[in-house]
């Protein structure tokens, strides 16, 4: 990736709620917040909304319960925007398009810090997300992402970054359900045969 990319950091390691800084001056750039509804521990995700710092603009949404994506007033079913390709259902990349001539590859990799990156159709990277991930001595490190500076137009920036923080939500719950799966295998198995 080359150094011209815009780089903004996360200020909480929850990325539905916060705001995303520019770096280095730190200034907030986009404010990110979650309604929820429910009571207690109960709560539901209902929609994470993307402002542009300032109020600029139409906020992009994410609608948990009726998965869709909202930008500029337009709003779209999550399963008309995002395809999966290759012969395998677990694919680990997914197409993504909002716009009538683009479409953008996303593919996750754990080998690379946990990192998700968003491809042109030609192949040019557009996108990073790193997710907060432990480092040497137990420290996290704040959620980073990038984004190449040929993407200029505001829509085609909040499009990537409601892709990016869906595709990172859904799979950490899939990471959580397998985890909390594994331990009630090991719990159901101390009972001894």
């Amino acid at each position: 990736m080359s150094s011209g990319f815009s780089t903004f950091t996360f200020d909480t390691h929850n990325i539905l709620d916060g705001s995303l800084r520019s770096v280095p001056d730190q200034s907030v750039a986009y404010s990110i917040r979650t309604e929820e509804t429910g009571p207690g521990s109960s709560r539901e995700r209902r929609r994470t909304i993307l402002q542009l710092q300032g109020g600029a603009g139409a906020p992009a949404c994410i609608d948990w319960k009726q998965k869709t994506f909202e930008i500029s007033g337009v709003t779209r079913n999550i399963s008309e925007v995002r395809t999966s390709r290759g012969r395998f259902k677990f694919s680990p990349s997914h197409h993504w398009s909002w716009f009538d001539c683009e479409e953008y590859k996303l593919k996750y990799g754990a080998e690379v810090e946990h990192s998700w990156t968003v491809y042109s159709y030609s192949g040019e990277t557009l996108a990073t997300f790193t997710s907060n991930v432990r480092h040497l001595h137990n420290k996290k490190a704040l959620p980073v992402l990038s984004i190449c500076p040929s993407i200029r137009d505001e829509e085609e920036r909040r499009f990537i970054i409601l892709v990016l923080l869906y595709s990172e939500t859904k799979r950490h719950q899939k990471e959580l359900r397998r985890s909390l799966g594994g331990m009630g295998d090991f719990f159901g198995n101390l009972g001894g045969d």
